[in-house]
């Protein structure tokens, strides 16, 4: 399939208003909450729990040292955040990945005790070395993962989330714009799904929820 084809099947992970966000220079899509960051549920958690259950994706994608990785195995056994991506993007991809790093650094919080994934969704234009160079910023103990398209749709198949749909072209002269999941998910240490962070989670909503990521989520 095409990545400019768009995906038509119904989406349930979540509410579809925290689904799907076209990279912007400035985002306007329903992803990108308010400055005042996410409401806290009545159990204290900040993520948004999943409505239908699903676990890490059965597929093999590469890492920036092209090995094969096999998602539901090896990051089986520590809490994992994941989240869908590209080197390029202008602003949600960078935007997630620093809160979550500096919000790390602030709980003191290990990548041994919780997983930092990203995946690619461009493999046109994210080589190993442009993963490895654009997660660099943020920490140097995220996985960044790739491979061929038709791999990254059937991981976000298996989420039930929307394949990446190109949005038209970068006004930096970057190529084009790509819109992708914009939610973070969070994975349990058995390999469930449990709870999502859309685009505009703040670093504060991620000091609050890290914690209990380790606390809840780990064997």
């Amino acid at each position: 399939m095409s990545r400019g084809r768009t995906r038509r099947r119904l989406v349930a992970l979540i509410a579809p208003a925290v689904l799907l966000a076209a990279c912007s220079a400035a985002p306007s899509s329903s992803t990108a909450l308010s400055a005042q960051g996410l409401t806290r549920a009545a159990d204290g958690w900040l993520g948004i729990p999943l409505s239908v259950e699903r676990s890490l994706p059965a597929v093999t994608l590469l890492t920036t040292s092209d090995r094969p990785f096999v998602l539901d195995e090896e990051l089986r056994g520590t809490p994992t955040l994941l989240f869908f991506g590209y080197s390029s993007c202008p602003d949600i991809c960078p935007i997630h990945l620093a809160s979550i790093a500096s919000a790390m650094e602030q709980t003191r919080t290990r990548y041994d005790q919780v997983q930092v994934v990203f995946v690619s969704v461009d493999p046109e234009r994210d080589t190993p070395e442009r993963i490895g160079e654009f997660l660099g910023h943020f920490s140097d103990r995220m996985i960044g993962l790739h491979g061929d398209l038709a791999v990254v749709e059937a991981a976000l198949g298996q989420l039930d989330l929307p394949g990446p749909i190109v949005e038209g072209p970068d006004p930096r002269g970057e190529g084009d714009l790509i819109g992708h999941p914009a939610q973070v998910i969070g994975f349990d240490a058995a390999g469930d799904a449990r709870r999502v962070w859309p685009f505009g989670t703040r670093r504060a909503d991620w000091v609050e929820d890290i914690p209990r990521i380790v606390a809840e989520w780990s064997s």
